[in-house]
């Protein structure tokens, strides 16, 4: 596990320009007790709003406490015009498996708390989890997420998102999908929809041995103030 954690911290630091991109996944709720998954994520925008390559990396850890809960551990950084590295956010989440065993329909909750980074505000937030067994080697998922500022910089008011998932297994054992990313922003002052955050596109997901995967995406921005094109990658053990 040593080995592969210090691979994965190597990773970490690869990128040389980073902004706010999406390495956020639609995620399922359930619990198996005894799991454990790590995963190096990076997001790229290769035309950012300052005409430069922005790129965003997290590395990701899941840990199951038993059936019904597990915790969620991740951080963030890039690197700016001032720093090398500049730390993002570390962020921590408790979900609780609501389900039942055997059905076509899980749902669940998290509990989230991020710190932000240098000036960056905090957060606290509750997230609505949902996993939809389709039949045929269907699967689909739907995630409301509402946070909470607070510190200096906060917004005000309730910060809406949602995260929607359609994904087929093939033969191979392979899954291509579609995701859809909202972000509508505070509640207190929602704007237009051109004037919010929404993006979708495909994902396709290899699994290289019993314990090791790799994902891959494209987001496309289908509003004017999302990105143009998201480029999305990550590669994950579980233990």
């Amino acid at each position: 596990m040593l080995k592969s954690l210090s691979v994965f911290l190597g990773l970490f630091w690869l990128a040389n320009v980073a902004n706010a991109q999406n390495t956020g996944g639609v995620f399922p709720p359930m619990a198996n007790s005894g799991f454990k998954s790590l995963q190096y994520r990076i997001a790229i925008d290769p035309d950012s709003a300052n005409e430069e390559t922005a790129v965003a990396q997290r590395l990701h850890y899941i840990q199951a406490l038993n059936d019904d809960f597990k915790l969620t551990v991740f951080g963030g950084a890039h690197r700016t015009s001032n720093s090398d590295f500049d730390f993002d956010f570390l962020h921590t989440g408790l979900f609780w498996d609501l389900g039942k065993d055997g059905s076509n329909f899980r749902t669940g909750m998290r509990l989230d708390l991020r710190f932000g980074g240098g000036n960056r505000p905090d957060h606290v937030g509750l997230l609505w989890i949902n996993h939809f067994i389709l039949g045929d080697d269907w699967t689909a998922g739907a995630i409301l997420m509402n946070t909470v500022q607070f510190g200096d910089r906060a917004s005000n008011g309730l910060n809406l998102h949602t995260r929607w998932r359609l994904a087929k297994r093939l033969d191979s054992g392979h899954t291509v999908g579609l995701e859809i990313f909202n972000f509508y922003g505070s509640m207190d002052g929602m704007g237009s929809f051109d004037s919010q955050n929404h993006t979708l596109g495909p994902t396709y997901a290899v699994p290289l041995t019993v314990s090791w995967s790799i994902f891959s995406g494209v987001l496309f921005g289908i509003s004017d103030a999302a990105p143009d094109t998201q480029f999305r990658f990550w590669i994950g053990r579980s233990m």
